[in-house]
């Protein structure tokens, strides 16, 4: 059985080590055919490992290539071409003078690399140009340049709770990109990832500027793992984790990528074009699972958060923490096309922040160039909810489980009395110096609450005549929840009764309970709740 890459971003190391390595060459070979690129997606799908295939496809390294696609399939020459492949997660970049100095001693050791001669230092910019117009000595006009930048926007966005510094990391690389642009005659292909696409960074400007594939259908398969990739490449692994689980070889392996699909599947990039986003039996082009945790779920056995607590960025829960961002919406943001591919430093609008870091995905193409949003899996969903509540509440994350344990089961087993004690218990552990005095802070609350108890509770529902506080539904009851603040239970129960908010759910087939919560701002808690059954 073939080692699992896990941890490892080098092509080089995968092939050399006998890793499975799942073949993205016909891909691969379709973006090479391009010029001037740019290339988006979340952290840890792939990105540094197809930079890395890149360079060593550039270099003529065939021997590599052996066996897969591009080298069986097509007339590739492989020439060699010198490669600049500049990582900027690997650059120092604590402050704008450090980061200056470390990107000109990275094109040093490039062109040590090449044999160069050492490269007179004055800015990123020149220092690029000095070595770029070399190598084409060098090598000619017949290999030109190559130039690979993986995670561009890292040094903005490790600085991006500190405006002015980020500011100042975006003017050193706007005129290190800039370079880029005007060294076009001297170039065969330049690559470019990141996370976003950050507004007033030069490379998506001016002349000469790069083609945003990041929403093409044509690429959508270039990094993430599909459903059909997981069976094929790890049949194995599969196999060898449904014998450690004492699972059946075949039904075994099928319940497995069954809950991997709701675990760690669901993400699509790319925008509705009919004509490009069918395969050739009319089908939707499949969704893509985060490979970090296919791989890690491969190598433990067991399913966890791997993608999210592999670094969730801080600069995501505090920005959602500082705007008051509804929670509850997450499930029903709507996008158009450029809020999805670009965000300002100084105006993220909350679309842009949760799409552009993998926190939400396309769900669906609404008309024109607009779309509707969603958590693409269970990973996200609970992980994501989970932050958001300790963060708003001061809670551990670690401890929230403990607090939550019975939640759910007396909720099912409408035992009401017991689901509110365990409910108010919760509040009771909110440190009283961060409770709001707003109906609305309680209520988010007990949105994600019963988010993280894997539930789907559902807000501001409308009726005809009104709009729901809150509705969930378990096996076997449908609650229908309204919220007071400073009232009373007897206001929020009537409500629920006089504007007939069980009328649309009447013939759902479940028991209906109607509950009145009131909070007092006072207290920081639960104060009273009237409770009855809609015969």
């Amino acid at each position: 059985m073939r080692k699992l890459p896990l941890g490892i971003q080098s092509f080089t190391k995968i092939i050399e080590n006998d890793c499975i390595y799942i073949d993205k060459t016909k891909h691969i070979y379709e973006l090479i055919q391009e010029n001037n690129l740019f290339f988006a997606r979340p952290r840890r799908f792939g990105k540094s490992l197809l930079c890395s295939t890149l360079k060593e496809l550039f270099s003529g390294k065939r021997e590599l290539f052996k066996d897969l696609w591009i080298e069986k399939n097509t007339d590739y020459q492989w020439p060699i071409h010198p490669v600049i492949h500049i990582d900027l997660s690997l650059v120092a970049r604590s402050n704008a003078e450090i980061l200056t100095a470390s990107l000109m001693r990275y094109l040093d050791d490039i062109a040590e690399l090449y044999e160069i001669d050492p490269l007179q230092h004055t800015t990123p910019g020149e220092t690029l140009k000095k070595l770029v117009i070399r190598l084409f000595k060098k090598f000619g006009s017949k290999n030109r340049v190559v130039i690979i930048i993986d995670e561009y926007d890292k040094p903005i966005l490790d600085n991006i709770e500190n405006i002015e510094l980020a500011k100042q990391m975006r003017n050193i690389l706007k005129e290190f990109y800039e370079f880029v642009k005007g060294l076009d005659d001297f170039l065969r292909f330049v690559f470019i990832t990141g996370v976003t696409r950050i507004s007033k960074t030069s490379i998506f400007s001016g002349t000469n500027q790069l083609t945003n594939i990041s929403m093409d259908p044509k690429f959508a398969h270039l990094v993430g793992y599909t459903k059909e990739e997981i069976d094929v490449y790890f049949k194995q692994h599969l196999q060898d984790v449904a014998h450690k689980k004492k699972m059946s070889p075949v039904s075994g392996v099928k319940e497995l990528s069954q809950t991997l699909g709701l675990w760690y599947n669901g993400y699509r990039f790319w925008k509705d074009q009919q004509e490009l986003t069918r395969d050739i039996e009319g089908k939707d082009l499949a969704r893509v699972y985060a490979p970090f945790s296919i791989l890690n779920f491969l190598f433990t056995a067991d399913l966890s958060n791997y993608w999210f607590e592999s670094g969730t960025p801080s600069f995501l829960i505090k920005n959602l923490e500082q705007n008051c961002f509804p929670v509850e919406s997450f499930n029903n943001l709507t996008a158009n096309m450029n809020e999805l591919l670009t965000f300002d430093l100084t105006d993220i609008p909350l679309p842009t922040l949760l799409f552009q870091t993998g926190y939400v995905t396309i769900k669906k193409h609404i008309v024109d160039q607009n779309y509707e949003l969603e958590i693409p899996n269970y990973e996200v969903r609970d992980s994501l909810f989970k932050s958001i509540l300790a963060v708003i509440t001061k809670h551990k994350t670690s401890t929230i489980s403990s607090h939550l344990r019975n939640i759910r089961s007396t909720l099912e087993n409408g035992k009401i009395e017991d689901f509110i004690s365990n409910v108010k218990e919760f509040y009771t552990n909110i440190p009283y110096t961060i409770a709001i005095d707003k109906e609305k802070y309680y209520q988010s609350i007990f949105f994600l609450l019963l988010q993280v108890i894997k539930l789907k509770p559902a807000v501001e529902t409308a009726t005809n005549i009104g709009r729901i506080d809150l509705t969930v539904e378990t096996e076997k009851n449908f609650y229908i929840f309204e919220f007071k603040l400073n009232g009373s239970a007897e206001e929020a129960l009537n409500q629920i009764l006089t504007m007939k908010y069980y009328e649309p759910y009447k013939n759902c087939g479940k028991k209906i309970k109607l509950i009145g919560i009131n909070f007092s701002s006072k207290a920081k808690n639960i104060t009273d709740y009237l409770f009855q059954d809609f015969n």
